[in-house]
């Protein structure tokens, strides 16, 4: 359950007798404005008879000005305080800001004040007791622990809070350590003095959960027994390292993400390196920028503050030089798979990113090219070196390191025209003959080749510097049983390595992809491409949610049940397609034949955070792109006339601005994700659907966490069949208040809101 507001017990200790301000409430039942409230008192305010029509919300407002106000768990400029329908008193302690919403209808007797006076506190009014239940008695349980340059411990109890003659006894009374008192507030007089108690007098406070949080203070007093709980009695949930399922990963393009050392930009080909960069044509976008590993230690506070708990880096190995006026910026042009590429930094680095990300509790997922080289064609021609050391290049190669079957849909002809585009689709063509034209390494069937061994024993090296999982590039491409073979040699060094790989278009409905999914050979997880799709279609308008949904309760099946579906990564932006919010803003032609939708950009931000809503919370891993929360764009052409197609999704990061919407989005389910179990590995269940909006929850044990998004215009809907528990939320995700009753909620969504209730 949710932590709720309402009735929060408030215990009058050290209470200040500094003199009250006027104080005024504030809320929806007054369209905000300062309703002055009645002094009791002794610290207390009053609201009577306070009408709500429906259920709303108020905050304490102390000069009737907002210049200081207190809402939620006492908090200076805190959340508003919900309040269901009904009348109300509401009364506020300007001294511990606590308060009580109490039914007006409820007769109450008013309180005694009786102060208690002692060496505890210096002989200081303030120090109130407690009534107990509806008695004429009230209560107090302090530890007298020394006594003062007048005698020892003692006491007196006070009426008035001014010595003006009615304290009573009539001598002081004496105490002794940790000292229970009862008075009777009717007749001011002492019942009983109970000296030399244990703690808080060895009274034990009520705790009907089992959780150690005493119900006075618990917020969530239903916590499943054995539950790791907060301060406030919530659960808290410590995911196993070894589950990515629970982390949110953010995926760097080092070059483009932050430079941290300019002193290595030039690295040995300064013709590589772009001074202008972003300002400067498309040949500047195609060199190196700057951005290192030093860039991102510098901004892993900023990753660490958006709820990232694990970074898929592009490839940090040592990438070909002699490439005449372009840069292996992306890392995909390896030589040396041993070798940190100079660009970035060097082994030293590699391991300080490695402890100051353990230190954070992120990890490091490594991408990896298992499938090529660098061009067979040009440059250098597919060299290929160990710890610096020469071993091979395409021209020299006999077959041993490499495939000389040609290039994918070439058709084995002298005829640069003539295209077999089957190939793509054919599995011995796209895993022996080359990508594009990528040197393609010679991979072996039943045991590994030297290939195989080469680039095993070098993720082995990266992982003896911290890296905890990997990204396979190019998976489809390579020989389905070397994925095995190099999966359970990683493995056999770290059994919780998470692995996962680029399959171009897999997803439920890509037959090839859930064949290698649920083979003995599919030990990778896959980028799930046709989820993005679906998702992002559905944000445009160009499907409904309810074709959505049937997309994603069909993926369950097409993975081979078991939850697979919950392991494979999620994602709406990467480096091989349009951002979304250029396709969503251009009127111009983007990636795959598609033309963008012409949003303006308000609406192309409010519905691209749609998308990476549904990413952080549907069953996967979800996988931030970034720039992603900041909405980043860039609309030039590439020279195939795609409008932020590549290098154009490559671009620098605009700002590391903490306050975006998109941020403070994927931060709030970021770190909700990290402590719910329903999110990180529950069952999707549908609630309701149609053509605008979408409902669901995933619900894992006792955990339930409910999500609302809405594409069209503002509506109320009442949703039924939810399994969180009857109480009140407020959403993680915008300002609404939602009340469950009965397993049913009405839910007011404003147009393009998300709302998430935990």
């Amino acid at each position: 359950m949710k932590k709720s507001y309402l009735a929060l017990a408030a215990l009058l200790l050290g209470a200040s007798s500094v003199a009250q301000a006027e104080w005024f409430l504030r809320g929806t039942d007054n369209n905000w404005q300062a309703d002055q409230m009645q002094n009791l008192g002794s610290n207390t305010m009053l609201a009577d008879d306070v009408v709500f029509t429906t259920a709303g919300e108020v905050k304490f407002d102390r000069w009737g000005d907002w210049s200081e106000n207190y809402g939620a768990n006492g908090q200076q400029n805190g959340n508003n305080i919900a309040v269901p329908a009904g009348t109300w008193d509401i009364k506020f302690y300007t001294d511990t800001k606590d308060y009580h919403i109490l039914p007006a209808e409820e007769p109450e007797t008013p309180d005694a004040i009786l102060h208690l006076r002692g060496t505890h506190n210096g002989w200081a009014a303030g120090d109130l007791l407690a009534r107990i239940g509806d008695t004429d008695e009230y209560d107090a349980c302090r530890n007298f622990a020394s006594g003062d340059g007048n005698g020892g411990p003692r006491f007196k109890i006070d009426p008035s809070g001014s010595w003006a003659g009615s304290q009573f006894p009539a001598q002081d009374v004496a105490a002794s350590g940790w000292t229970y008192i009862v008075a009777n507030g009717a007749n001011n007089s002492l019942v009983s003095v109970t000296t030399d108690l244990g703690v808080n007098c060895g009274v034990v406070a009520a705790d009907s959960d089992g959780d150690g949080v005493p119900d006075s203070i618990d917020q969530c007093p239903n916590t499943p027994a054995g539950a790791s709980v907060d301060a406030d009695g919530c659960e808290v949930v410590t995911p196993p390292l070894s589950d990515f399922r629970n982390r949110s990963m953010y995926f760097v393009f080092v070059d483009r993400f932050h430079n941290g050392d300019t002193s290595n930009d030039g690295g040995n080909n300064p013709a590589g390196t772009s001074a202008s960069k972003q300002a400067g044509g498309l040949s500047e976008w195609k060199k190196y920028w700057g951005g290192d590993i030093q860039g991102l230690i510098d901004k892993l506070d900023y990753l660490q503050n958006l709820g990232i708990t694990a970074i898929w880096v592009t490839p940090l190995n040592d990438n070909i030089d002699n490439t005449g006026s372009d840069g292996a910026y992306h890392g995909y042009w390896g030589r040396d798979f041993y070798e940190v590429d100079e660009h970035l930094g060097d082994w030293a680095l590699v391991d300080q990113l490695d402890a100051e990300m353990e230190a954070r509790g992120m990890k490091l997922v490594l991408d990896i090219a298992l499938n090529h080289s660098n061009q067979d064609d040009q440059y250098e021609f597919g060299a290929l070196y160990k710890e610096g050391t020469f071993i091979t290049d395409f021209l020299q190669d006999d077959g041993t390191w490499y495939h000389r079957n040609g290039a994918i849909a070439d058709c084995g002809d002298s005829d640069p025209t003539t295209q077999c585009f089957g190939e793509w689709d054919d599995p011995w063509a796209f895993t022996n003959k080359t990508l594009f034209n990528l040197t393609d390494f010679n991979h072996g069937i039943s045991s590994n080749s030297v290939a195989d061994q080469y680039l095993i024993d070098a993720a082995i090296k990266w992982m003896q510097h911290g890296v905890d999982a990997f990204r396979i590039d190019a998976i489809k491409h390579i020989e389905p049983s070397f994925i095995k073979r190099f999966n359970d040699a990683v493995r056999a060094v770290d059994p919780d390595v998470y692995i996962f790989g680029e399959w171009y278009g897999a997803g439920a409905g890509d037959a090839l992809s859930m064949e290698f999914l649920s083979s003995a050979n599919g030990k990778s997880e896959l980028l799930d491409f046709q989820l993005r799709n679906n998702i992002e279609a559905a944000i445009a308008g160009d499907i409904t949610m309810t074709e959505l949904n049937t997309h994603i309760e069909s993926r369950p099946g097409a993975m081979g049940g078991n939850s697979r579906e919950s392991w494979q990564p999620i994602f709406l932006d990467n480096h091989d397609a349009t951002r979304t919010s250029v396709f969503l803003q251009t009127t111009g032609p983007v990636d795959n034949g598609r033309t963008g939708k012409g949003f303006s950009k308000a609406l192309a931000d409010a519905r691209q955070n749609l998308g990476m809503a549904l990413v952080m919370t549907l069953p996967g891993i979800p996988t931030i792109y970034y720039g992603s929360e900041q909405n980043s764009t860039w609309f030039d052409a590439n020279g195939d006339g795609q409008i932020g197609h590549d290098p154009y999704n490559r671009e620098a990061m605009p700002s590391f601005s903490e306050t975006s919407d998109a941020f403070l989005l994927i931060k709030a389910l970021a770190d909700l994700r990290a402590q719910s179990p329903a999110l990180a590995a529950g069952s999707y269940n549908q609630r309701w659907v149609n053509g605008d909006i979408l409902v669901f929850e995933r619900v894992s044990g006792s955990d339930s966490v409910m999500v609302a998004v809405n594409r069209g215009g503002s509506t109320s809907i009442n949703v039924s069949s939810l399994s969180l528990a009857d109480g009140q939320y407020n959403s993680h995700t915008s300002s609404d208040v939602v009340n469950v009753s009965g397993g049913s909620a009405v839910l007011n969504l404003d147009a393009n809101e998300v709302i998430v209730l935990h």
